[in-house]
């Protein structure tokens, strides 16, 4: 079944591509605000998730209704390209639930969530390079390494494909991930998920070596919360995770990752120092967001979206590496960080697209 869909899927890309191009640019309906954090906003109709941000600028998002993906002018909201991967009357439904792009701004990466697929699209122009299928496993995540060798998937399980998607290198082993990240080094692979630690469920991160796959180490995160997203930060030395009421960091250092032993009595356990304890900060994810709801602008500055609540508060343990900076008030599904701009695109579930300035660092370390 799955099969024919892929191939049906593909005969829609192709009549997609085959669209002549319009003479003359749709533009976004704009929305009138007096909010001042805002320097744009528009209409953005069909369910918009994902969310990405061209080499030079340009928005990509990605509609949930009707499976679409958009280019779109920063400054004026016009839509400069537009490729319908699935037409309402295939029995399919990609979400594109995270929209990534490769290192050298040339691909871009879909994660398609509960189509079970992951699409991979040759940017600007919108050519599909590659759909990639997985049976059973719906893929929440698509996250290139940013040497541009690989795009890991996130399913049931986790799978490293070449970075064009034509052949798979390796499925680590690791049952029901909840979310991944990548070293800005493109060295270290993060795995989060579930993990049996005597008669205790919690969870754990692995890490994994990128130059040969291998698993490297398996720390606690001194939680059992489920973690809905993953950063390294800090240029390497922190591991952010967030959870939807709670944000978590986790010193990293040389020595800090430690391998899980077996006990005298057969159970399987960790030491631990005071340097290696996690920080946490109460906080107040939006409740219908994405894997993409955090982005770093600049590897000490964490920015993410966060509804209105009462619950927020302090870092508490050892001592961290990197300050975060909320988007107060913001009902966000994803959110892309603009470096050359200094802004935010953020896509939210009332089906507006804004650009944000970006909230100001303040330093509570």
């Amino acid at each position: 079944m799955r099969s024919s869909l892929a191939g049906l899927a593909l005969l829609t890309f192709a009549a997609a591509r085959s669209l002549p191009a319009q003479q003359e640019l749709q533009r976004l309906a704009a929305v009138p605000t007096h909010d001042q954090k805002i320097v744009h906003r528009w209409s953005l109709e069909g369910e918009p998730h994902g969310i990405a941000v061209g080499r030079d600028g340009t928005l990509y998002a990605g509609l949930a209704q009707p499976q679409a993906v958009l280019a779109i002018d920063p400054k004026t909201g016009a839509v400069k390209n537009r490729l319908v991967l699935d037409s309402p009357d295939i029995a399919s439904t990609k979400e594109l639930v995270t929209l990534r792009t490769s290192a050298d701004g040339t691909l871009l990466y879909i994660a398609n969530g509960s189509d079970e697929s992951a699409s991979i699209l040759a940017i600007p122009d919108f050519k599909v390079v590659r759909e990639i299928t997985t049976e059973g496993e719906q893929i929440r995540d698509a996250l290139p390494d940013p040497k541009g060798r690989f795009v890991v998937l996130l399913g049931r399980r986790v799978h490293i494909y070449d970075a064009r998607g034509e052949k798979e290198l390796k499925t680590l082993p690791f049952e029901d991930p909840m979310a991944i990240a990548v070293s800005s080094t493109g060295t270290t692979l993060a795995v989060i998920g579930p993990e049996q630690f005597g008669d205790t469920k919690a969870t754990s991160v692995a890490f994994y070596d990128l130059s040969t796959f291998n698993e490297i180490a398996r720390d606690p995160l001194q939680t059992d919360k489920k973690i809905d997203a993953a950063l390294f930060a800090a240029n390497d030395r922190a591991l952010i995770a967030l959870a939807s009421d709670t944000l978590f960091e986790k010193p990293l250092v040389t020595h800090s990752a430690k391998q899980m032993a077996s006990g005298g009595d057969g159970k399987m356990r960790i030491t631990i120092d005071f340097g290696d304890l996690v920080s946490s900060q109460k906080i107040c994810l939006p409740e219908k967001h994405g894997p993409q709801i955090a982005a770093l602008a600049s590897p000490e500055t964490l920015l993410y979206a966060e509804r209105r609540c009462t619950a927020s508060g302090t870092f508490t343990a050892s001592s961290r590496k990197v300050s975060p900076v909320s988007l107060y008030g913001v009902d966000a599904y994803a959110i892309a960080y603009d470096r050359e701009r200094s802004t935010l695109a953020v896509t939210d579930g009332a089906g507006y697209l804004t650009i944000y300035k970006v909230p100001r660092t303040t330093n509570t370390k």
